[in-house]
């Protein structure tokens, strides 16, 4: 049992200086637009860039009204996410297997009926091409 908490600890560190330190294409992509500059820099942007802005949008993902997203830099003068969902971060480290995320995305419910995250895909909320890009930003961070 002692093992297990402090493996769980040095994790818990890890993601943590992961994620102020901004390792990760992310934090190599420069300043990440607001919302208003994503419809000019989403058209030729790569699909990390496409991601964020759709994670942004109201008319698309809006992962930041309940999740808080630890990208590095945080655009100035953008509001902070929400905090009734686990804080993005570390992705890649928590979910290794791509097409799990995807499947969070698609459908949280499957994995756990009582989430209050919505069906994205199963629902047709925001496109495959959206989640494709929102997956692709989530594990460059």
């Amino acid at each position: 049992m002692l093992k297990l908490k402090t493996a769980l600890v040095a994790f818990g560190a890890a993601i943590v200086l992961a994620a102020t330190a901004g390792y990760g294409p992310a934090a190599q992509a420069g300043d990440w637009p607001t919302g208003d500059q994503c419809k000019e820099v989403a058209k030729d942007g790569d699909t990390i860039i496409k991601g964020w802005c759709a994670a942004i949008s109201r008319k698309a993902g809006n992962c930041l009204a309940c999740h808080q997203a630890m990208v590095n830099p945080w655009p100035e003068g953008f509001p902070v996410g929400g905090n009734i969902a686990p804080p993005l971060v570390a992705m890649a480290a928590r979910f290794p297997n791509r097409d799990d995320l995807r499947a969070q995305i698609w459908d949280a419910t499957a994995a756990n009926p009582t989430t209050s995250m919505p069906p994205f895909g199963r629902h047709k909320l925001i496109s495959e091409e959206d989640i494709d890009n929102i997956v692709d930003w989530l594990l460059s961070i």
